[in-house]
Parts: structure tokens; C-alpha cells; sequence
């Protein structure tokens, strides 16, 4: 019998499940993406929701576990309009890309902050506050880019221009699209505004993700073009 108790965790998905009962899908900071059973959870009077960190509890054998107790352990947060269906892109790219079981603590932590900042930035913070997501995502799967330096080693500068070579990272190129500035601001995590190359990175991590997300269409991109 396994049991954990108090674990910090976002709820990403749900549906019914027999009866009165929900099968939850999970982002854990200490067990990463998992799935568990809240049996007699429709009838409860205390409702599950999502975009808000909880503590849960859970026991079992075998793959499927029980969701025995949880609470919430977060601000109150409500996300409405485009604010929403970025926070379900979020959440779909968890469930798509994230295998269960693994531990992702920091993509968990980029998560909470992405989703605790999101009513407060103007629009351009919020598009590079999901570039960020992204990349941190994809860093701890295993394909992160070097912003620092470009393919031959060498430091990027911010003067100069970089072209995206998918699976490699940047070369120095003077007709290329990305800006050595936006790169070194990516390096340090320094907010990036401008509109040209904010579009040019979500284009480049589009490209990124396709690789991984395959020809299967993201849902939540069909309520809202993401930002």
C-alpha cells in the first residue's frame, strides 16, 4: 500500500468516472504528473478546482490510487477570457508532454508562477510568461536551447542576429530573425517587450513543440490562437 500525505499539486484534468465518482489528473511537485480516483467526489460539497495550488492525500496499490483528502494551500484565483484558455494551453501541454510519475519540480514551480502572475501582466508579459513556461518545460525534458551561446560556442552577442537551427540552437547569421538582445534577455530571464521578437520565439517554440506534441492538435488552440 502506497500512501502520501500533503503533497503540493495543481489539478489539470477531469472527467467522470462511475457513477458519482471523478478520475483526476494531477501536476505534482514530488510525484510530477499523476492520475487518481476521487470516488464520491461529485457529490461532495467541497468542489476540486483548477489554477489553484492544493494539498492532497492519496493511497493505493497498483497504477490507479485513491485521492483520500485535499485542500487548498493557495491564494484565491479566478482566470476568465483569454487568462483561462492560456492556463488551459498550460495545462494541456502538462498532460500532452509530461510522462506520470516523473518529478519536474521546476516546471512545476515555473507553473505556479506563470498562473499566480497571469491576472497582473499587460499582454506582452503574459506572452513571454508562456515563452518562459515553455522553455522551462522543455529544459527538464531533455531538449533546452543555450541562450548564452550559439552553436560554435561562441558567447551571443546582443548586437548581433541569430537564425534558430531546430535540435541545435543559434547561429550567427546577419539575415537571421532573432535578436542577440532577445537571446541574452532570455539567458537571464529579463522580461522580453518587443512584439517582433516576441512573435518570433513563439513561432520558434511552436517548432519545438510540434516535434513532441506530434500531428494531434493542442484542444485548447482551438478556442483561443495562443499567444
Amino acid at each position: 500500500m502506497t500512501r502520501v500525505d500533503n503533497t503540493q499539486a495543481f489539478l489539470i484534468h477531469r472527467r467522470m468516472y462511475q457513477g458519482s465518482s471523478l478520475l483526476l489528473d494531477f501536476f505534482t511537485k514530488d510525484s510530477g504528473r499523476l492520475r487518481l480516483i476521487a470516488r464520491g467526489a461529485r457529490k461532495s460539497k467541497t468542489s476540486l478546482q483548477m489554477f489553484q495550488c492544493l494539498s492532497i492525500s492519496f493511497k493505493g496499490k497498483g497504477e490507479l490510487k485513491s485521492l483520500s483528502q485535499w485542500e487548498v494551500d493557495d491564494q484565491p484565483r479566478r482566470l476568465l477570457g483569454d487568462d483561462l484558455i492560456l492556463a488551459m494551453y498550460a495545462n494541456e501541454l502538462i498532460l500532452r508532454l509530461l510522462p506520470e510519475n516523473d518529478e519536474y519540480p521546476e516546471t512545476f514551480n515555473s507553473y505556479w508562477a506563470f498562473l499566480a502572475n497571469l491576472n497582473a501582466l499587460d499582454s506582452s508579459e503574459k506572452e513571454y510568461a508562456l515563452r518562459n513556461f515553455e522553455n522551462q518545460m522543455l529544459e527538464d525534458l531533455g531538449y533546452g536551447l543555450d541562450f548564452s551561446f550559439d552553436i560554435n560556442d561562441e558567447r551571443i552577442k546582443e548586437d548581433l542576429q541569430y537564425e534558430f537551427i531546430e535540435h541545435q540552437g543559434f547561429n550567427k547569421n546577419s539575415n537571421g530573425a532573432v535578436s542577440g538582445k532577445a537571446l541574452v534577455s532570455l539567458s537571464k530571464q529579463e522580461i522580453i517587450t518587443d512584439p517582433i521578437q516576441l512573435t518570433i520565439l513563439k513561432k520558434m517554440n511552436r517548432k519545438r513543440l510540434k516535434s513532441l506534441l506530434g500531428d494531434k492538435p493542442l484542444k485548447s488552440k482551438e478556442l483561443f490562437f495562443v499567444k
